[in-house]
């Protein structure tokens, strides 16, 4: 008994350095960044903790009527905090689940008081708040393990969550089917069953938060280096190296392919009558339609200002052709916030068909030829280039 007790106090005292060094990194990280809500919960989830790890090394001297009842209130209210924050990095918080984990906390904690008054010499109180904690991490294990994005990070969470959760139950099933438990208020054996559980849940949640901060970080990283800002669609340097892996590809497999290139209409007129703001609405507008009309396996980016490209895959003469009407005439007779703001589309096209591997610079000096044409002969339609793009 003498090296359990040890082992817990040992436990405890890595809880709380742990968690302590956590905030204290934390808190110095913001201090150069940005201040988020998310990160702000997720530290006061942390010293909450510590509060009550630290009631935890005093139970001996307070008395345990005393730190068992606010360490139940303190565990409701740091399990609350650190779910809000968890839920939020992952994009799964919402005014329901906000409800939910008050209602939440607010039964648990008043469940666990009367019993702790009714009861105060049974095991039950224990099991109860056991399962009340159960309740507080389900929605997130299922968030990260079943119906979240699936990256490795969340499904490994995912996997650690489910993991705690069995060792809380476990420990609320031996509370009751212990024979020990039935003559002792907590034995030594059920204690360091909950206080491993508690740690793995701690440290899950610590590591777990900060990992996930980074993942998501990287993958806004590489959102914005990836796509345009203002229209969702790949920026040109993303279009351009994927145009050229996709077209290596193609000429392997010896598949035909089209490259297009889109020019708005008039595009300064709508900006020096209707403002900048409008013309933002309109490139959003047009990016969407387009995007609508083409396939998974085809790509689509804007070049810069109001051209745009387009890689159709397995694309020939005629199924680029078609195509392309399809782009010119999903554009026309276009509402901006209720209001007809009608405009239309130039576009210049080469189609490859032999397994020849085509520099894309070359694809892009034709099209744009075909552009010129199609600009010069009235705007709003297609002009294909008959240039051979081998011979080029």
């Amino acid at each position: 008994m003498i090296a359990v007790h040890l082992d817990l106090n040992t436990l405890l005292v890595c809880l709380f350095f742990g968690n302590l060094f956590t905030v204290l990194l934390v808190i110095a990280y913001r201090s150069r960044q940005s201040k988020d809500r998310t990160t702000g919960l997720f530290v006061a989830a942390k010293l909450l903790q510590l509060v009550i790890v630290l009631l935890l090394m005093q139970e001996d001297f307070l008395g345990l009527r005393f730190t068992l009842p606010l360490n139940v209130l303190l565990s409701l209210a740091a399990g609350t905090v650190e779910a809000f924050s968890l839920l939020k990095l992952l994009g799964a918080y919402s005014g329901r689940i906000r409800t939910y984990y008050f209602s939440l906390a607010g039964l648990s904690a008043l469940s666990l008081l009367l019993i702790y008054i009714l009861y105060p010499d049974k095991p039950l109180h224990i099991a109860s708040a056991t399962l009340s904690g159960v309740l507080f991490i389900v929605y997130p294990a299922y968030i990260l393990g079943i119906k979240g994005k699936k990256t490795p990070l969340q499904e490994m969470m995912g996997l650690l969550y489910g993991i705690v959760i069995l060792t809380l139950l476990g420990r609320a099933a031996l509370t009751f089917y212990t024979p020990a438990a039935r003559n002792s208020f907590a034995p030594e054996i059920l204690q360091t069953l909950y206080y491993i559980g508690v740690y793995l849940l701690m440290f899950l949640g610590t590591s777990g938060f900060m990992l996930l901060s980074r993942e998501q970080s990287y993958a806004e990283l590489e959102r914005v280096a990836t796509f345009d800002e203002l229209t969702g669609i790949l920026n040109r340097r993303s279009f351009v190296q994927r145009a050229r892996s996709k077209i290596a590809d193609l000429a392997k497999g010896n598949i035909p392919f089209s490259f297009l290139l889109l020019d708005i209409d008039h595009f300064k007129n709508v900006n020096d009558t209707y403002g900048h703001d409008t013309g933002d609405k309109v490139l959003g507008d047009f990016s969407r339609k387009i995007q609508g009309q083409l396939g998974d396996s085809d790509l689509f980016g804007r070049f810069g200002g109001e051209e745009f490209a387009v890689l159709l895959y397995c694309s020939d003469e005629e199924t680029s052709g078609r195509t392309a009407e399809q782009l010119r005439r999903c554009v026309l007779d276009a509402v901006i916030d209720g209001i007809p703001m009608p405009y239309t589309v130039s576009i210049g096209i080469i189609t490859v068909h032999s397994g020849e591997r085509v520099p894309l610079n070359t694809l892009y000096r034709l099209s744009d030829a075909a552009l010129y044409q199609a600009k010069q002969q009235g705007r709003n339609r297609v002009v294909r280039s008959r240039e051979t793009p081998g011979s080029s």
